[in-house]
């Protein structure tokens, strides 16, 4: 057996017997230290040095976070984007037609002589409101503007039409329809672009201050020829339509509307490797991030939250957090383009979240109710930009303040080194721990063939004792374990059947039994050292 393969085998070994969720890239650079006859080869294989955040470093790879709190616990997060509503999604204007007929009043019958008739009039409408809307005005980025005029008069007919409710951006003044009909011409077409206008919907016909009203004046010449021939009945007619209009600024109230966020499974992977044993979080929060730049405020329902564990239990959510609402504010009219941050957080304060995330879901469905302009919520003048928008997401905080009982994860490692065991005769695999987390590991390696049918078991055995806890939270110190872990000539042969490695790991904190939840703090360490004795036949040719 030549001394690379040597080297290959006992790291391949010592990484499986040493793996505890953690990954191999520690034993990439692992030292060999000379080689000393005994008569057996004794091989110190060197020391590998674990912190919190290693031993779980394979949860980064299933979308968690791994850091530390103001506290130096190390914290588990999790983040995920749920929605984000659009303000055009939300609000869109509807198209409008506002019409009036207005009769002269002039009795005429061909009388020989001409004449003049002056008239005008003052009209106002109503803005159609399907929730309650009430616009103060409104800046169009988009639509038309369609009027239509007939005239029934047997003369001809000098009118003025007066939006004062229009108003252009620019000139700052209203739209101003103007022209003649006549008997042989007695309908007038005229369109305009809405994006040229701001509508000021906030005074009524006399200037007092409302809302939701278009006011329209009309000024109309009739001039009446020796032939006219004109009943009372007969007058003029105009009509106005807002047609596709889209708005770029909103003011004045939303009303109240509903948006429901439609139902959001969050894959939390990073539990799967654990089919076993119990995870109990003490402080866990799941967060709801509201990043708003609608000019209102919003109630926040949460209809549905329950989790789905892997054997397919739902567990819902319970507390005051399920049934009272939250407020998610907005900005104030004065910071229009600016966006408000709000936090609705359930923790076990309010609901039932430890119970959730301790069940190790595999999904949690979410469904969540806003609306707008709550009656809990204080009253606010309300704005919406086309450009604003309602986002939503989630962020899950696990401070590692945890009681783990019997945790079971089991992963499979390629065995690719069974042609280099022909020389081996006997092989002894010595770990000793030095362990100063509250955390305790029992290990079983199932070595197996091309079949996935075991070749080969080492047994469970401890390989790192949890350290005690002291009154302050923290371990008092660190805890000493030494495993022997024994190949035989005969074993060995069996290992050369294998090409997998089947490691189960079972993990129990410090005094789990007492349901006592443990810190885990971030320089907190587990070292391990490792050293072989093989008896071999040494062919140093290779």
């Amino acid at each position: 057996m030549s001394i690379k393969r040597i080297r290959s085998f006992l790291l391949a070994v010592c990484a499986t017997a040493v793996l505890v969720g953690c990954n191999f890239e520690y034993f990439a650079d692992a030292e060999l230290n000379d080689f000393v006859w005994t008569p057996s080869l004794a091989i110190p294989i060197g020391e590998l040095s674990y912190t919190v955040e290693d031993l779980f470093s394979e949860l980064s790879g299933a979308g968690v976070d791994i850091g530390q709190n103001s506290e130096d616990v190390v914290m588990l997060t999790y983040e995920a984007q749920l929605q984000s509503q659009t303000a055009t999604g939300f609000l869109t204007l509807a198209d409008q037609t506002f019409a009036q007929e207005v009769d002269a009043g002039l009795n005429i019958n061909a009388t020989g002589f001409g004449a003049q008739f002056n008239f005008n009039e003052v009209y106002e409408f109503d803005l159609a409101a399907t929730q309650n809307e009430a616009f103060d005005s409104v800046r169009f980025s988009g639509g038309s503007i369609d009027i239509v005029l007939n005239s029934e008069i047997d003369a001809e007919v000098d009118f003025t039409l007066t939006l004062s409710s229009l108003v252009n951006s620019d000139t700052h003044l209203p739209l101003v329809v103007s022209g003649t009909l006549t008997p042989g011409n007695a309908n007038v077409n005229l369109s305009d672009a809405l994006s040229k206008y701001v509508g000021d919907f906030s005074k009524d016909k006399n200037g007092n201050e409302v809302r939701n009203k278009i006011v329209v004046k009309l000024d109309y010449q009739v001039r009446v020829s020796g032939s006219s021939v004109i009943r009372a009945t007969d007058g003029v007619s105009f009509s106005m339509s807002l047609v596709s209009p889209k708005f770029d600024l909103v003011y004045g109230f939303i009303g109240s509307r509903n948006l429901d966020i439609n139902f959001e499974l969050l894959n939390l992977d990073f539990f799967d490797s654990f089919k076993e044993g119990s995870i109990s979080f003490a402080e866990p929060s799941f967060n709801f991030v509201f990043d708003n730049s609608f000019g209102f405020p919003l109630g926040i329902n949460f209809n549905q939250i329950a989790a789905i564990t892997q054997k397919g239990q739902i567990i819902p959510l319970t507390g005051s957090a399920a049934t009272t609402p939250g407020i998610v504010n907005g900005p104030l009219v004065g910071a229009v383009g600016t966006s408000v941050n709000t936090v609705l957080k359930l923790n076990s304060t309010n609901s039932n979240i430890p119970e959730l995330i301790s069940s190790m879901p595999k999904k949690v469905i979410i469904e969540v109710n806003t609306e707008t302009n709550p009656a809990s919520a204080p009253a606010q003048y309300n704005f919406i930009g086309a450009s604003n928008e309602l986002s939503i997401g989630v962020l899950l905080e696990m401070p590692m303040i945890v009681n783990i009982n019997g945790l079971i994860s089991r992963q499979n490692v390629a065995f690719d080194i069974a042609g280099d065991l022909e020389q081996a005769k006997k092989l002894t695999l010595r770990l000793i721990a030095e362990n100063e987390l509250p955390l305790g590991g029992e290990i079983e390696l199932v070595f197996k063939d091309v079949n996935d049918d075991a070749v080969f078991t080492v047994s469970q055995r401890a390989l790192f004792e949890g350290a005690p806890v002291g009154g302050d939270g923290r371990t008092t110190g660190p805890t000493t374990n030494i495993v022997d872990i024994n190949f035989l000539d005969a074993d060995i042969r069996l290992l050369e059947n294998a090409t997998s490695i089947d490691v189960v790991t079972r993990l129990t904190t410090t005094d789990a039994s007492s349901n006592l939840a443990v810190k885990f703090f971030s320089d907190y360490s587990l070292k391990i050292k490792l050293a072989a004795q093989a008896d071999i036949e040494l062919n140093t040719k290779n």
